[in-house]
């Protein structure tokens, strides 16, 4: 089974899902449990404990990794980054390989390289919606929020109710497409289908957030009067 966890900086709350699918498996980020105690967004952007900061400097092609500390306990991704590449060199159809490889590239920012990963995957793999709620992700922190979306509405076309794509899709109407009557939908859908999910106290919130803004919006001829 696979474990989700917050990961967000400018579009805060996007739901990444890692490749690990058994236990004894070696895919990053490490899984987190279903009890995972949800972090709200913020205007600076919300991270998982274990995330390094997504802090490029100006100008840094989105494939480059930054140079950056890792926190304690947080295993080192290159690790991976070079294990997972050698068994991607023996067979370049490692599902596992591909996927896991892709989630240790977003953790270094190489969003370029994880959309590649991630779109082999895909290739093997059509259906797997996690994956290609993933491909969203990684096309949206290369700066390709227009791809994000046609990735996760695809995803709709196998299956409306996916929890992630629905969660994720909210957000990129809300900061991307700017459409407030959008996320508005489908966050509501998304709460009445998973009321109990991790993440629902802050998709509450902003749905309350966004009522409060089109509420002023409404108002604001009958003031002018």
């Amino acid at each position: 089974m696979r474990s989700g966890y917050l990961l967000g900086t400018v579009l805060s709350g996007l739901l990444l899902f890692s490749g690990c699918r058994d236990s004894g498996t070696s895919g990053l980020p490490e899984p987190v449990g279903d009890n995972q105690t949800s972090t709200g967004p913020t205007a600076s952007g919300v991270l998982p404990p274990n995330h390094p900061a997504i802090n490029n400097p100006p100008g840094l092609p989105s494939d480059r990794a930054t140079d950056r500390p890792l926190p304690a306990g947080t295993r080192n991704p290159m690790e991976d980054i070079i294990a997972f590449k050698a068994r991607l060199d023996k067979n370049p159809k490692d599902l596992e390989a591909l996927i896991s490889l892709g989630n240790a590239n977003m953790m270094i920012s190489r969003f370029d390289a994880a959309q590649d990963l991630y779109t082999r995957a895909l290739a093997i793999n059509p259906k797997d919606l996690d994956v290609r709620t993933n491909l969203a992700i990684a096309y949206q922190y290369g700066g390709k929020p227009d791809r994000a979306f046609t990735e996760l509405n695809k995803n709709l076309g196998y299956d409306p109710k996916h929890d992630p794509t629905m969660y994720n899709l909210g957000f990129l109407y809300y900061y991307d497409k700017k459409d407030s009557a959008a996320a508005l939908d489908i966050w509501k859908r998304w709460l009445a289908l998973y009321p109990n999910a991790p993440a629902a106290g802050d998709v509450s919130t902003q749905i309350a957030k966004i009522e409060f803004e089109m509420g002023k919006g409404a108002a604001a001829p009958g003031r002018a009067r």
